[in-house]
């Protein structure tokens, strides 16, 4: 297999990375990839097994392999300082983890709902596989799988802590870093062995693809994954990644942006709700009421104030948070009402989203919001909110009369 990953890029910054980092692999004069949709390659007639595509690559039908997967994996790999593999979707890439390591003992924690789904799944054909709390003991434990950020909140754990709890206990850390890709986050630097994310979301961060990645620190485990995704047809289409390599050149931009707003307005939503509360020093005025008396309560990293977070994360916390009112009623009112975020499920796009979450997974509170922040400025943002928390001030003062 070709080398994906050119050192001389290795050390540069991740915006440079995500333009350059694939160079080496591109046979044609295009200065922006094209896409590429046949699912058969020619063989070189003078030697079949020869390399056909270019010098030191080669290709024979599509669910083995093709350009637009090669290219952007290594520009992947570069920018998460692994060996990355994509697959169709992040529920994909989850799947082929758990087939590579064939866990008899899961710890996991607050996680993407689907991630359950998809171990019960696996369970249901391997075998029992025993699940545990990673805030259990990890004895007997083959893999720990950490979401962090975690969804729907946004708030982060310490994965230094559970890399030395996993590895103490013999383990495999395995880190969801989907709401923080880099370069807010960089989760082997603090001692995870693979990294998951869905790529549908900030990676892909246009809300018109799916894919997911495994990254490994060792390119034997990327190679048995390939493997695993030619043999299952696990892998994403032509047009997938190819839109996927197009998103990853504005990714530095794209994600530093959305955690700067999104930063700003959990702590704008975080005064109007304190300021609504009367304290010895402090008594609301009816403006203070109106804007934040139904805010019950605010999650987000940077309000955690948790002393591993800015190693953790050098560059800014995610953007997505979540917002609970004191009623389901007044939550879906205040979604419903919001005009620039768009009320659908998702995150990490360039549309702020807001998303009921108890409509799709039953487990979350029905008072709760999760909001993803895209690429409006944090002004109008702001003022959508101010208009949206007043009008159900308005709504609910009318109804008591």
């Amino acid at each position: 297999m070709v080398e994906l990953k050119n050192p001389i890029y290795a050390t540069m910054a991740l915006s440079t990375q995500a333009l350059h980092a694939d160079k080496h692999l591109r046979e044609t004069p295009e200065v922006s990839p094209s896409v590429g949709v046949t699912t058969t390659f020619l063989y070189k007639k003078d030697a079949i097994e020869a390399n056909n595509y270019g010098a030191s690559q080669r290709y024979v039908y599509a669910r083995e392999g093709r350009p637009n997967t090669t290219q952007v994996e290594s520009t992947l790999s570069t920018i998460t300082e692994g060996h990355a593999v994509v697959f169709g979707s992040g529920l994909t890439a989850a799947l082929a983890i758990l087939m590579h390591y064939k866990p008899k003992k899961v710890a996991i924690g607050d996680s993407y709902f689907g991630i359950r789904r998809v171990l019960a799944q696996y369970s249901a054909v391997a075998g029992n596989v025993k699940v545990v709390s990673t805030e259990c003991g990890f004895e007997g434990v083959d893999l720990v799988w950490l979401e962090s950020p975690v969804n729907p909140t946004g708030e982060i754990k310490d994965i230094s802590c559970y890399a030395l709890r996993a590895h103490a206990a013999g383990a495999k850390l395995i880190v969801d870093a989907t709401l923080a890709p880099p370069p807010l986050s960089y989760p082997f630097r603090q001692g995870a062995d693979i990294i998951i994310h869905s790529a549908s979301k900030y990676l892909g961060g246009h809300e018109d693809l799916l894919a997911g990645v495994v990254v490994t620190r060792a390119p034997a485990m990327a190679e048995d994954l390939r493997r695993t995704r030619a043999t299952l047809g696990l892998g994403a289409g032509s047009l997938e990644t190819w839109l996927l390599q197009r998103s990853l050149t504005t990714l530095s931009v794209r994600v530093t942006q959305q955690a700067k707003t999104a930063a700003r307005l959990v702590a704008l939503l975080e005064s109007f709700r304190r300021c609504a509360v009367s304290t010895a020093c402090h008594q609301p005025s009816a403006a203070d009421l109106k804007l934040g008396r139904r805010l019950a309560v605010v999650k987000h990293a940077s309000l955690q104030l948790a002393p591993y977070g800015e190693a953790q994360h050098p560059n800014g916390y995610g953007a997505v948070f979540a917002v609970s009112f004191a009623s389901k009623t007044q939550a879906l009112f205040v979604a419903k009402q919001l005009r620039l975020h768009a009320f659908a499920t998702s995150l990490g796009g360039v549309h702020s989203l807001v998303d009921w979450r108890h409509g799709v997974d039953p487990t979350s509170e029905p008072t709760l919001l999760r909001v993803s922040v895209g690429l409006e400025s944090f002004e109008d943002l702001a003022a959508d909110w101010r208009q949206a928390l007043t009008a159900l001030d308005v709504h609910e003062t009318a109804s008591k009369l």
